[in-house]
């Protein structure tokens, strides 16, 4: 009787650590974010937003972006 020619994964192999990065990166992300928005609501609508905060606030949206969380803006046109 042949044996099957189907690779199976070991379940003790240990995954690296970039696999691990990727799979907890949008994780990681969204508390974040969830956490930025709570910040920014306790705060009043119209406080002018710190440096640091600016700061974070594009890393996140980088971020965001490049682990296709959020869709790249798009210029307004007239037509």
């Amino acid at each position: 009787m042949k044996t099957p020619r189907v690779r199976t994964v070991k379940a003790n192999k240990k995954s690296s650590p970039l696999r691990q990065l990727l799979v907890y990166a949008p994780v990681a992300l969204e508390m974040i974010s969830l956490l930025r928005r709570r910040q920014q609501a306790g705060r009043g609508k119209y406080v002018k937003a710190r440096k640091r905060d600016k700061a974070l606030d594009f890393l996140l949206n980088q971020a965001q972006r490049r682990l296709g969380g959020k869709p790249a803006a798009r210029s307004r046109r007239w037509f």
